[in-house]
């Protein structure tokens, strides 16, 4: 029997018995080296390989600090106990503690003030308490508390015919001769497919499509969307700052900077009290890597006349945020945005051009939920079921973009659907991954199986 220099080695250490590729490693083989002498060793039906799959949890730094100062929604209900009610522009955190205090109807909001619910009163930090007794569930996953990283070993066993081979029988030498397989043709990776099935989809529904740059002033991601300047969204550790260029010249957005600059400080004409802060040019104008397309969709509502409506876009491109990466998370990521704008439209026309879209991608089942967001008013998160976890995933946000987003940005009165969609979560689900990264891996077998993105494919 011809086999390389290499299988000969490792089959010398497989006499012994089985053998993990880790095992071999600490004898000093090289990585590269093993993986090919197991294809040869296969091919020859001298072992059969098992891989053994470990699950690894551990707590992130964001699970850290809730597990040494309590969640965010515990933190408000604490604050809330001592003094109630609370402004939603005085609490910490106010996206997290608002969301999930909601969510467990521990708070209630009225005109803007936040308070405490007869269930706030009896509430506990469950979050906390899971984590200090390392109780790690789900729910702990989705907030980022703690990652989970899934280890494969794989274990080579010697087949009969190995244990008969005689070493002495073996030659090593090469036979250029030989025939070989046919190389196997290119492929388009399925991700790039369903991306294109989605901008195909909005095209069909009547969308045009919108651009802009990766690198945006915090005006475009942060500012002309309503989030106040002291917001922790926009702080280091959840985003990108530039160094080279370090700023942008604002004076492009014309009236829209000071428009913005009066609804945060006092409200402007938008019926709104704003944030009641100074709002800071020198903060506006420093430049970032978007965290989300959004910023596409606020540049285009600068653009746009009265005599341009009703009007419909979209847009799907990268994103990137300063997150710790995880099978769920990536710092690197594709969304698509979407924006109907016009006057006679309300929240039933937001839920129909969801549901049209992800009926023509081919999901069956999905929902709206109510979440909330800091430019929006309504907002939800959509959802769709996932049918081999049996559970619901969220896809990212939806909602009507409220007035002190669109008059400033506009410069007139109208109303604005918008949405931020999460791609990644569709091909995980389209190649049955549970790990995010693998989208990037390019790993031969999983290009090779998974099949093309269609609505039949689902």
């Amino acid at each position: 029997m011809k086999l390389s220099a290499q299988a000969k080695q490792v089959i010398e250490e497989l006499k012994s018995g089985p053998i993990t590729v880790s095992e071999l490693e600490e004898l000093g083989f090289d990585q590269s080296m093993v993986n090919r002498a197991i294809l040869e060793l296969e091919e020859k039906e001298l072992i059969e390989l098992e891989e053994e799959e470990e699950i690894v949890q551990k707590i992130t730094e964001s699970g850290k600090n809730v597990a040494e100062n309590g969640s965010p929604e515990y933190r408000l209900v604490e604050k809330l106990r001592e003094n109630q009610p609370v402004a939603i522009a005085d609490i910490e955190n106010p996206d997290l503690a608002i969301g999930k205090g909601k969510q467990k109807n521990w708070i209630d909001i009225r005109e803007g003030e936040v308070y405490l619910t007869e269930d706030g009163e009896n509430a506990e930090d469950g979050a906390s308490r899971k984590l200090n007794s390392e109780n790690f569930d789900e729910e702990l996953e989705d907030r980022g508390l703690i990652e989970t990283n899934i280890l494969v070993e794989k274990k080579l066993i010697p087949t009969e015919k190995l244990e008969e081979l005689d070493l002495d029988d073996i030659e090593q030498e090469f036979d250029v001769e030989a025939d070989v397989k046919t190389p196997r043709t290119g492929k388009r990776h399925f991700y790039k497919h369903i991306m294109d099935q989605a901008r195909q989809t909005w095209l069909e529904m009547g969308f045009k499509e919108m651009t802009g740059e990766f690198v945006v002033p915090s005006f475009l991601c942060f500012d002309a969307l309503y989030t106040p300047q002291d917001h922790p969204a926009r702080e280091m550790q959840d985003t990108f700052f530039m160094e080279t260029p370090e700023s942008s010249d604002l004076s492009g957005y014309g009236a829209s900077v000071e428009n913005v600059k009066n609804t945060h400080e006092n409200g402007w004409t938008t019926g709104s009290t704003g944030w009641g802060y100074d709002w800071s040019m020198e903060e506006a104008e420093k430049n970032v890597l978007r965290t989300h397309t959004t910023a596409v969709s606020a540049r285009k509502l600068n653009e746009l006349e009265k005599e341009d409506l009703p009007a419909k876009y979209f847009d799907l491109s990268r994103v990137f945020r300063n997150e710790t990466v995880d099978r769920h998370h990536l710092a690197e990521f594709y969304q698509t945005d979407g924006i109907v704008v016009g006057e006679d439209l309300n929240f039933r026309n937001l839920k129909a051009y969801i549901s049209e879209f992800f009926e023509r991608m081919g999901f069956e089942e999905f929902r709206l939920i109510p979440s909330y967001y800091p430019y929006t008013e309504m907002g939800v998160e959509v959802q769709v079921f996932d049918e081999a976890e049996e559970e619901w995933i969220g896809l990212g946000g939806a909602g009507m973009f409220r007035p002190e987003v669109v008059k400033p940005m506009l410069g007139f009165e109208a109303t604005v659907l918008a949405w931020g969609l999460g791609i990644g979560r569709i091909a995980m689900r389209s190649a049955e991954l549970e790990d995010i990264r693998e989208l990037y891996r390019n790993d031969i077998k999983l290009l090779e199986q998974t099949p093309k993105w269609r609505p039949e494919n689902k």
